[in-house]
């Protein structure tokens, strides 16, 4: 997967043998953050990197107010990392109008938020 950071965009990678395996990025959106890019080299997915990634992040995403548009697919994946199904209503307005674009676009996705936790199971 190739994508563009805009600047202001935080990257957080997970790296083996020196080579970039997975990515993912936090956008701004006003005071909030929209975890988006992320991408685990597909001949290693399955393997835990992605899930190692976002527990290594536990402690900046619960600092933050995080939303996500994962692949209704992957709902699962980021329930055990720490996000939460949410609706529009409940999203402030930008994300949720990002969120509307998406949908519209015949996009298989789901809101999510981030909730602050202690420990990952």
């Amino acid at each position: 997967m190739r994508a563009q950071a805009p600047k202001g965009d935080l990257i957080y990678v997970a790296t083996l043998n020196q080579r970039i395996v997975a990515a993912l990025r936090l956008h701004p959106v006003n005071a909030d953050y929209l975890l988006r890019s992320m991408c685990v080299s597909a001949e290693l997915r399955q393997q835990g990197i992605g899930s190692a990634l976002l527990v290594y992040l536990q402690e900046i995403l619960n600092g933050l107010s995080c939303y996500s548009f994962p692949y209704t697919h992957l709902q699962n994946f980021y329930t055990q990392a720490g996000f939460i199904l949410c609706e529009p209503e409940s999203a402030p307005e930008a994300i949720a109008v990002k969120f509307k674009l998406y949908l519209k676009k015949g996009k298989k996705i789901c809101l999510m938020k981030h909730q602050a936790q202690s420990m990952l199971k």
